[in-house]
């Protein structure tokens, strides 16, 4: 689990899920290497999205916040 604050002063909870949820993993797999599910949710928005494993010790704050972010962006 990690908790990190963006540039909007919004709270993120992330956690790693279990598994890559179904309509993701093709998705996944055409990245060609190992990714992970994480979940962020912030109260009023949830994210789930792909990250490198070991992203809760080693991403930054500010690539963590840019993929929730770009998440969000998406339709």
């Amino acid at each position: 689990m990690r908790t990190v604050s963006d540039k909007q002063g919004t709270t993120w909870i992330c956690l790693e899920l279990p598994e890559v949820p179904a309509e993701q993993r093709e998705r996944a797999a055409a990245l060609g290497t190992a990714h992970v599910a994480i979940e962020c949710n912030s109260g009023a928005d949830r994210v789930i999205a792909l990250v490198p494993p070991g992203w809760d010790d080693d991403m930054e704050d500010a690539r963590l916040t840019q993929i929730i972010r770009e998440h969000l962006a998406r339709p």
